[in-house]
C-alpha cells in the first residue's frame, strides 16, 4: 500500500506559534520516523510535465525523473552519461550517432522506446503543439535539421552547423527528454498533466499549481529510487515552510536568506548553504534618457558600494560577482575588474553629462534580497545626487516588466538568471534579438553578436572560453551591467535523508535521493 502524508493546505496555514512550540518539543517525532516516502515542498507549483511546455524549475525537476534522455548528468556533477542510449558519438561536425538500449519500456502501456520516438521528441521543438505553440525552448535544437531513422534502436542527428552546447543543453537537459510518440498524439494537449515517460519515477497523481505525487517505475531499466513514493507539494509561503521541516512533514525545502537559525539547532534538521550558479546584476535601460549616456551608467557604477548592497541582501552568504558568469561556469571572467565606490568620481561623471540632479527608477522583484539591496543602493545614489524610486513588484507583474514595448518604460532593474552549465545558454539572453524579450537593458551590439554565433559553433573548448570572455569584456564596456552576486541558496532537510542537487543549486533530482 502506498502512503500518503496526511500534509494539507488547511493544516500548514492554521499551524500557529503553539504549534510550533509543540513540534520544536517533538510531538511529531513519531510520524516523522513512520513516514516511508519523500515529501519535498516546491514554493511554485508544477504547470505542465510535457517537455516542451515546461514552465520552469519545478516542472524541470519532475520531468528529469520521469523520462530518459540519450545521457543524462550524473548525480550532483555536470558530466554526462548514457542513459537511453547504449552509445552515441559525434561522427562529423554536423552528425551525431545514437543508438538506444533495447527494451526500455514507456509507462501506461505505451510500449517500447523506438528511434522513432526519439525523432518525434527532438523534432517537435520546432513545430506547433496540441494548441498550436512553438516552444519556448525551441532554441535548445536551432541547429537540428533533422533526425534520420536507421532502424528499430539507431539514428542520426543532422545539424546545420556545429553545436558543441547541443550536449549540454539538448541532449542532458530538460529538452533532451524521450515521450512516446503514440501518448503525445492519442493524449494531446492533455499529455501536460497525464505525461508517458519511461525514467524512475512516473506521475500517479497531478494538481497543477499544487501538488505531484511520483512512485516507482517498476519497468525503469537503470537504479531505481531509493524512496518508491516522491510527494512534491506547494508550500508557497516560506515560514509556513519553516514550520513543516520542524514537524518532519516535509523532508526537504529551499530556505530563504534570513531563515530562522534556529532551525539549524533542532537535532532532525540539517541546513546547508551552498554557492549558487546564478547570477544576478544591477541593469540599466540603455534607450532611456539619460541612460542612453554612457557618461550617466558609469556615474552609477561608481555610485554604488557592490559589497554593502550584496551583504545587505544575503547576510554574508553570498558573493561578489565581477562579471555575468560565476567560477563554477565554461568562460569565467577570472580578471573581470572589480568596480569600486568613488563618490567624487561618480558626481563628476553626472556633472559632465549636464546632469546635476537625476531621478529614476528602480524595479525589482518583491524578495526580501532584492528589496534589501534596492534600499542600500538608493541611499548610496542618493550621495551623489541621484533620487532613486524602488518600484516592488509581485512575481505576475515584474517577469513581463521588460518585455515588449512596456520594457521600453524600464530604467533601472535588479534582475536573476539562472546559469546553464553551458556558457551560450547564457550569452544568448543579452543579443540583439532578445531585445523586447530577455534583454531588458535593450542593449544591442553586433560584435557581442558574432562573438555568440561564432563562439556556439566553435568545437576548439579552448578558443570557444575566450571568445566568452571576450563577450563578458564587451558587456563590460557597455557599463549597462553592475554585476551583483551569484547568490547562495539554502536548504533545510531532514536528517534521514541525503539530497541530489546539481551545482547550479535550482536541479533537484528526486529519484537520486538517498536515506541518510
Amino acid at each position: 500500500m502506498t502512503y500518503h502524508s496526511p500534509l494539507t493546505r488547511r493544516s500548514l496555514l492554521s499551524a500557529s506559534a503553539a504549534t510550533a512550540a509543540l513540534l520544536l518539543a517533538g510531538a511529531n517525532a513519531t510520524f516523522a520516523q513512520g513516514r516511508t516516502n519523500l515529501m519535498v515542498r516546491v514554493s511554485k507549483g508544477a504547470e505542465a510535465l510535457d517537455p516542451i511546455s515546461r514552465t520552469g524549475q519545478v516542472d524541470g525537476n519532475v520531468i528529469r525523473s520521469v523520462f530518459q534522455k540519450l545521457i543524462s548528468f550524473k548525480p550532483n556533477i555536470y558530466e554526462w552519461e548514457l542513459d537511453a542510449a547504449e552509445s552515441i558519438e559525434q561522427v562529423a561536425p554536423t552528425e551525431i550517432r545514437f543508438k538506444l538500449k533495447p527494451a526500455q519500456m514507456f509507462t501506461d502501456g505505451f510500449g517500447e522506446m523506438t528511434a522513432e520516438d526519439v525523432k518525434f521528441s527532438f523534432e517537435r521543438y520546432s513545430r506547433p503543439d496540441a494548441e498550436g505553440k512553438i516552444s519556448a525552448y525551441k532554441d535548445d535544437w536551432a541547429s537540428l535539421i533533422e533526425v534520420k531513422v536507421d532502424d528499430k534502436y539507431s539514428g542520426r542527428l543532422i545539424l546545420s552547423e556545429p553545436s558543441p552546447a547541443l550536449w549540454n543543453v539538448a541532449l542532458a537537459g530538460g529538452s533532451g527528454c524521450i515521450v512516446s510518440r503514440k501518448a503525445v498524439e492519442e493524449r494531446g494537449v492533455k499529455y501536460r498533466q497525464q505525461p508517458v515517460g519511461s525514467g524512475p519515477y512516473r506521475v500517479a497523481s497531478f494538481e497543477p499549481g499544487q501538488r505531484v505525487v511520483l512512485e516507482e517505475n517498476p519497468d525503469y531499466s537503470r537504479r531505481h529510487p531509493v524512496f518508491k513514493e516522491c510527494v512534491a507539494q506547494l508550500i508557497a509561503n516560506a515560514k509556513t515552510a519553516e514550520l513543516a521541516l520542524r514537524s518532519g512533514e516535509i523532508d526537504f525545502t529551499e530556505l530563504p536568506i534570513g531563515a530562522d537559525p534556529e532551525l539549524a539547532k533542532l537535532p532532525d534538521v540539517r541546513v546547508s548553504t551552498m554557492p549558487a550558479q546564478r547570477f544576478v546584476w544591477l541593469g540599466m535601460n540603455v534607450e532611456h534618457a539619460p541612460l542612453n549616456d554612457i557618461r550617466v551608467r558609469h556615474a552609477l557604477r561608481y555610485g554604488v558600494d557592490v559589497n554593502q548592497i550584496v551583504e545587505a541582501g544575503y547576510e554574508g552568504l553570498a558573493k561578489r560577482l565581477n562579471a555575468m558568469l560565476p567560477a563554477s561556469v565554461g568562460g569565467y571572467w577570472a580578471d573581470a575588474p572589480s568596480y569600486e565606490r568613488d563618490v567624487g568620481k561618480a558626481k563628476s561623471l553626472l556633472a559632465e553629462a549636464g546632469q546635476s540632479r537625476l531621478a529614476l527608477k528602480v524595479t525589482i522583484l518583491n524578495e526580501p534580497a532584492f528589496q534589501n539591496m534596492a534600499l542600500v543602493a538608493q541611499a548610496q545614489l542618493q550621495e551623489i545626487g541621484v533620487e532613486l524610486k524602488i518600484d516592488q513588484r509581485e512575481s505576475a507583474t515584474y517577469w513581463s516588466a521588460g518585455k515588449g514595448d512596456g520594457g521600453k518604460a524600464l530604467e533601472l532593474f535588479m534582475l536573476r538568471f539562472n546559469a546553464h552549465i553551458d556558457p551560450n545558454f547564457n550569452t544568448r539572453f543579452f543579443q540583439t534579438e532578445q531585445i523586447g524579450q530577455w534583454n531588458w537593458q535593450r542593449w544591442s551590439s553586433p560584435e557581442f553578436d558574432a562573438l555568440h554565433k561564432a563562439s556556439s559553433m566553435n568545437m576548439d573548448p579552448e578558443v570557444r572560453m575566450a571568445q566568452i570572455r571576450q563577450m563578458q569584456m564587451i558587456m563590460d564596456d557597455s557599463a549597462a551591467f553592475i554585476w551583483l552576486t551569484n547568490e547562495a541558496i539554502s536548504y533545510g532537510y531532514s536528517k534521514r535523508v541525503s539530497p541530489a542537487i546539481m551545482p547550479n543549486g535550482n536541479d533537484w533530482n528526486f529519484h537520486y535521493f538517498e536515506r541518510a
